[in-house]
């Protein structure tokens, strides 16, 4: 899902650029607002990390299609909304200036379509419905997880379109149709894995209080990091469901082809 730098035009490019800026901005003025603790920002350091390594595992999901964890959703449930933006946002930083998975100049894109439109949906589910521990209901957050991952689909089917010309643009029906069709697939079963995440942290770290709950939530995500880092070399080679709806529709520039 992350978009490349030749995936859209320099005009949508800076359009948002100036959206991500906001909503970062805003983000950032939350998180001032009610303070952030040392510990905390190691746990965000460790979900970061721990997106980072899953994000690299592709798995089959759809006959010559595969995917991988987003995250964004993961991240905001366990972090709050504000910190689990800047915690996306630095992982696609990074992704795009170390791995070139993403491009620099798309990076505002993939920020709205992957961290703040997320991020967004667990802000949402927050004001309906909760938990003693003020995390939203699971199937809420499953929900959620889901519903992002189709509507980030549908962000890039807009933002690849916007000020193309029409030849440009002679596949782009048969791109929207194969974006929206496997990521309705994918954002099901992503909504299915963060809710198993999110339940399995809780899990583990309940029976414990105060600083201690800090080092058992690190060891779970550590743990879970260094599992998902041996399972990269399986990952598969098929395209993601962005790359085939590329491919299916012959609009192989989006992919820098």
């Amino acid at each position: 899902m992350h978009l490349g730098n030749d995936a859209i035009t320099p005009e949508c490019a800076a359009i948002a650029f100036g959206a991500a800026s906001a909503g970062l901005a805003t983000s950032a003025a939350a998180i001032r607002r009610t303070g952030i603790t040392h510990d905390k920002l190691l746990l965000a350091a460790a979900l970061g990390s721990l997106v980072f390594a899953a994000q690299a595992i592709n798995v089959p999901v759809w006959s010559g299609i595969s995917a991988h964890l987003t995250g964004g959703v993961l991240l905001a449930a366990i972090l709050g909304p504000a910190l689990g933006v800047w915690t996306m946002a630095v992982v696609l930083a990074l992704q795009a200036l170390v791995l070139g998975d993403g491009g620099l100049a798309t990076l505002g894109a993939n920020v709205l379509n992957m961290a703040l439109l997320p991020a967004g949906m667990v802000a949402v589910t927050k004001r309906f419905a909760t938990m003693p521990s003020e995390s939203p209901q699971l199937p809420l957050l499953g929900a959620a997880a889901a519903l992002s991952v189709a509507l980030a689909a549908g962000l890039i089917v807009v933002e690849t379109a916007v000020f193309r010309s029409g030849n440009e643009l002679a596949g782009w029906s048969r791109f929207a149709a194969v974006m929206l069709g496997t990521h309705l697939w994918i954002g099901a079963l992503e909504g299915e894995l963060t809710a198993a995440l999110v339940a399995a942290f809780a899990l583990f770290t309940s029976p414990v209080a105060g600083r201690v709950a800090i080092r058992a939530r690190l060891a779970y995500v550590v743990a879970t990091v260094l599992a998902v880092a041996a399972l990269v070399s399986l990952s598969s080679e098929l395209p993601d469901g962005y790359e085939a709806a590329a491919q299916t529709s012959g609009m192989h520039w989006l992919l820098g082809e």
